[in-house]
């Protein structure tokens, strides 16, 4: 079972890379170790600290990659991922747009209301909805590092613990 565990942290922390592919994998392998009579305490551990851990990866490590992915607009491919690199770099390039949007929703974030409202989005952004990817970025210097982990935890238990402690209920409730 430890082996199985061990594919569990893998799985998981490669999820946001790969959310088609490793998502349902993690639906499945957490599914498996719950019907083999795992312990949910440490399932749920794991589950949330290995995406919480990945998501501050991806926090620290984006503005890295869209750099070098500043590489690729020099050379004028004519596939579909050139494209969409082109179109990336140029929106954020472009900062009297991003200068425009900053300041109306710095004046918002100076009031209590819009401190919970960013905070209420922020843990919005790590349920399943989006990928994580898309949802760190999104709140990238929108708030601050430790309300950005606080929200991913909850984010990520509202997601994954429910998940583990129904199914347990469920094959306790079937005698399995």
């Amino acid at each position: 079972m430890v082996f199985q565990l061990w594919i569990l942290w893998i799985v998981t922390f490669m999820a946001p890379l790969v959310p088609p592919i490793f998502s349902p994998l993690w639906y499945i392998l957490t599914g498996m170790l719950v019907a083999q009579k795992a312990n949910p305490r440490l399932l749920s551990l794991i589950t949330v600290g290995v995406a919480t851990l990945t998501s501050i990866i991806i926090r620290k490590v984006q503005n890295h990659v869209i750099e070098r992915l500043t590489i690729y607009e020099e050379i004028k491919w004519n596939s579909l991922f050139s494209r969409i690199v082109s179109k990336v770099n140029t929106y954020f390039k472009n900062q009297k747009r991003m200068t425009r949007i900053w300041l109306k929703r710095e004046k918002y974030i100076e009031t209590k209301t819009g401190k919970v409202a960013t905070f209420m989005f922020a843990i919005f952004c790590f349920l399943p909805i989006l990928p994580d990817i898309v949802g760190t970025r999104i709140l990238y210097k929108k708030i601050k590092f430790p309300y950005f982990i606080i929200a991913v935890i909850i984010g990520k238990s509202v997601t994954h613990v429910p998940f583990i402690f129904v199914g347990k209920t469920i094959i306790q409730l079937l005698g399995l």
